[in-house]
């Protein structure tokens, strides 16, 4: 089998890691880069491992995420469905299973096991497992209600004949795009064209925030750039379906060039980064070169704290875990 390689790569969270956090960047690209193979060492191992954590917000967004997927396939099949049916078929099991695995640590024997911050960190998280457990069926039940409700009906005409394929992570190499040579990750949850106009859709299980503008504005980018798409046949829909909130806008071929001129500024930044600024040899600056964060509270939200730990008790003192 060829040995795997590091190739750079962008996408929108990389560059909002890399903006907060330089170190977060290291751990999560280079870091972790190899921590599958028997023969890596702890750290990287480990680094390997954390990279692989979620929380519960992203937890109960990929089961809303799916879970409405499920209805929306089986209401073009023709069958009507519910919402406890799509809690239960769906979102359930699939909230169970990784449930099960980050707390009885399934992790410490496969590396890809579900492992929830708030079980890794628990020093961190000031609910208890029920109202955990609670807070995330409310939501993801307040979600899929939402999406019957108010989205489900726009979305009434929509065929499968009508969709464009997405390739998600799990499943071969995401959907993505190259730009000035480099490869950009660009994932839509949901793409349909009706009468020449590509809409493009986000679900979000969370509230609205104004980097979630910039999200969608790269994938107009990716609809122009891999399919062809002139900007004013591009709709952008943002459905935020725990609020029932909707955002409906386009872009200009203007934006657009904003989206490659920002792009292009943050590969810059990165690229400084690693030896001799090179993205195409792509190996790092010893890790202490890539800074850490300059706020110990984003400090306890991060999955890579145990590596940074030294480090910060050593500047921050004990107190930082109280």
């Amino acid at each position: 089998m060829a040995k795997l390689i590091n190739v750079f790569s962008w996408s929108h969270s990389a560059a909002t890691d890399f903006e907060l956090c330089r170190r977060k960047r290291y751990w999560s690209k280079y870091g972790a880069w190899g921590g599958w193979e028997r023969s890596a060492d702890p750290t990287c191992k480990t680094a390997y491992r954390l990279n692989k954590m979620t929380n519960r917000f992203c937890l109960y967004g990929v089961a809303a995420e799916d879970a409405v997927m499920w209805m929306l396939k089986q209401h073009q099949a023709g069958v009507a469905t519910t919402v406890a049916e799509a809690f239960d078929q769906v979102a359930r099991p699939q909230l169970r299973k990784a449930w099960d695995e980050s707390k009885e640590k399934g992790w410490r024997q496969v590396a890809k096991a579900a492992c929830l911050h708030e079980h890794y960190y628990p020093q961190f998280c000031d609910l208890s497992d029920r109202e955990i457990m609670d807070t995330i069926a409310d939501v993801v039940k307040t979600c899929l209600a939402n999406f019957q409700k108010d989205v489900l009906p726009r979305l009434a005409g929509i065929t499968p004949d009508m969709e464009i394929p997405i390739a998600v992570v799990g499943k071969g190499d995401p959907e993505h795009f190259e730009l000035e040579g480099v490869k950009i990750y660009a994932i839509p949850d949901y793409v349909y064209v009706r009468e020449g106009v590509w809409h493009i859709v986000d679900w979000k299980s969370g509230k609205a925030k104004p980097e979630h503008g910039e999200q969608v504005a790269l994938y107009a980018l990716w609809a122009q750039i891999k399919h062809g798409v002139a900007p004013e046949n591009i709709q952008l829909i943002l459905e935020y379906l725990q609020s029932g909130e909707r955002m409906e806008f386009q872009v200009s071929a203007e934006d657009l060039v904003m989206v490659k001129e920002r792009i292009h500024e943050s590969v810059q930044d990165m690229a400084q980064y690693l030896q001799d600024g090179d993205i195409r040899g792509n190996q790092p600056m010893p890790k202490v070169e890539w800074d850490m964060c300059y706020d110990p509270e984003l400090c306890r939200t991060c999955s890579f704290y145990e590596l940074c730990r030294p480090e910060l008790k050593e500047a921050l003192g004990p107190e930082l875990e109280h």
